[in-house]
């Protein structure tokens, strides 16, 4: 009961502890806990999605995977006319004339509750509304096709889910299906099931993809489980990422004589102009030091993010910081959109020990972005914090340009504006990678297309014998020649020999009798039996 952490026959509050009741007593229940969803960000069923108050008149703007959003009429229709019929939230055109008027049943006190149930709402209901209706009802309480308050029938493309906090099984089906079903119907498309004449096309096997792991997804084992997963009666297999992987091959040493020294063809080479005179800082990259933070520096180099950055801070005789579009300091996203790991405590990882050192900048473990910059000196109290993942090769003489601008009393701000003009890739050895790649699969795919072809095609030797020693096909004529049923083993139409005289005849000398004999290929025939 314990899970292995003790023998008791009960679950302990440090074993319940976790996000959505997961039974752990380890601390990934506590992380996932902060890192959970925060509910105070989902609007109350209550209350409208555009002003965030109880809503008096409440109106529902359905959405085209089945979903729903609840407005109240006095605030929806102001919006509407000032934004061109446009949705608040998901931003796609919204007439008045598409808004919904919803029914909610409510007690004495004012408490919204389900009319057939009489269970009170909460945030971990899961609300469903009827199209066609408007009343607004408990999931578990529209079965069987009816409304049971307005007693008229419904489809399910008219049940809109305007609650599923806990992601349970949907009661709605996306509009775009429930549009094409009828489109179909009326143009009379009726697809006729395959009959014995005409075969059904065969089921092409779906290609396996290259990056597949020999590891399961898990979700049949977790569907069986867990309420909150759909059903999963098929295994899958996990996939790795593609990126992830490129990484790891970085990252890893090359294998073989003399590919150790060749490490010039696993950096990358840039120029980054700025707008002091022209000049530029010539970077090199270490790609096999830090894969991932290199990746996200020539990835946000070629989209055109760093152009006309500001240089925002300098401390003279510490370092040069850019990297944010903003010019604050705080803005900047990574390529992904999203800030990632640091990658100093990697093997061979670069330090601080240098001038000239490029490495990200941050706001703690895990939070890089765009921000980068070079050092003055060294500074080895960095190392272990900051992800150092190039160095200058050029330009010495516009870094100490670039140390020497004044900056604004009282802050680090350099007082003349200076910007990064562009980035010029030179050498990026991820699309190398990736290029070398996309051939090595195209030769794979070529390769096993030869060989089916060439199965189809090329027949072995002995594959018409069967393991009796019989050619394949013969067996069967001499049975339709003699006939089915008893009749087969009379042979009849054939005439059976003559028996042969040996009165007179005395075996040759010299000759041995077994020598006679013809060699029988196989186990011969049963029938005899």
């Amino acid at each position: 009961m314990g899970h292995g952490n003790s023998n008791k026959l009960y679950v302990t509050h440090a074993e319940h502890s976790g996000m959505f009741g997961q039974h752990t007593a380890s601390s990934a229940g506590f992380k996932g806990k902060s890192q959970a969803y925060d509910p105070r960000t989902i609007t109350p069923f209550d209350c409208c999605a555009l002003s965030f108050q109880p809503f008096t008149h409440p109106v529902c703007a359905r959405n085209a995977d089945g979903t729903g959003l609840v407005f109240d009429l006095v605030n929806i229709i102001p919006w509407l006319k000032q934004h061109n019929n446009t949705n608040p939230i998901t931003k796609e055109p919204l007439a008045p004339s598409e808004l919904i008027t919803l029914h909610y049943s409510r007690k004495s006190t004012g408490e919204i509750h389900d009319p057939i149930s009489f269970k009170p709402f909460s945030e971990h209901s899961h609300i469903v509304a009827i199209a066609t209706t408007g009343n607004v009802f408990l999931a578990e309480s529209i079965k069987g096709g009816r409304d049971l308050v307005a007693d008229v029938k419904y489809k399910k493309e008219d049940v809109i889910t305007l609650q599923n906090p806990h992601s349970f099984p949907s009661a709605s089906v996306p509009a775009a299906t429930a549009k094409a079903v009828p489109a179909e119907n009326a143009k009379g498309a009726v697809a006729k099931a395959p009959t014995a004449s005409e075969p059904s096309a065969p089921k092409t096997k779906a290609p396996v993809p290259w990056n597949v792991s020999p590891y399961s997804t898990g979700l049949p084992g977790a569907s069986l489980t867990s309420t909150s997963i759909d059903p999963q009666t098929s295994t899958s297999q996990l996939v790795w990422d593609e990126e992830e992987l490129m990484f790891d091959d970085f990252a890893s040493p090359p294998k073989g004589k003399g590919k150790e020294k060749d490490v010039g063809k696993r950096r990358a080479y840039v120029r980054v102009v700025t707008s002091l005179g022209g000049g530029s800082l010539n970077l090199e990259l270490f790609c096999e030091k830090a894969p991932k933070t290199c990746y996200n520096f020539l990835q946000l180099a070629r989209e055109g993010k760093y152009n006309n950055c500001l240089f925002h801070r300098l401390v003279p005789g510490f370092m040069i910081q850019t990297g944010d579009p903003t010019g604050t300091g705080s803005g900047g996203e990574s390529y992904w959109g999203t800030p990632f790991r640091d990658e100093h405590e990697m093997r061979n990882a670069a330090k601080h020990d240098a001038r000239g050192v490029v490495a990200m900048a941050n706001k703690g473990p895990g939070t890089n972005t765009s921000q980068f910059y070079v050092t003055f000196k060294a500074t080895p109290h960095l190392d272990k914090k900051h992800t150092v993942f190039g160095k200058l090769v050029g330009g010495e003489d516009i870094l100490n340009a670039l140390e020497v601008i004044p900056v604004k009393p009282g802050t680090d701000r350099p007082a003349k504006q200076i910007r990064i003009t562009e980035v010029i890739i030179h050498q990026d050895p991820f699309e190398e990678y990736k290029s070398r790649q996309q051939k090595k699969l195209e030769r794979k795919a070529e390769a096993e297309m030869m060989a089916r072809a060439g199965k189809a095609a090329e027949k072995k030797d002995r594959d018409d014998i069967n393991w009796f020693g019989v050619k394949v096909g013969l067996e069967s004529m001499e049975s339709s020649a003699a006939g089915g049923g008893v009749g087969k083993y009379l042979n009849i139409g054939t005439k059976r020999p003559a028996p042969k005289e040996s009165l007179g005849s005395f075996p040759d000398v010299g000759i041995a009798e077994d020598s006679k004999k013809k060699r029988k290929i196989g186990f011969g025939n049963f029938e005899g039996w």
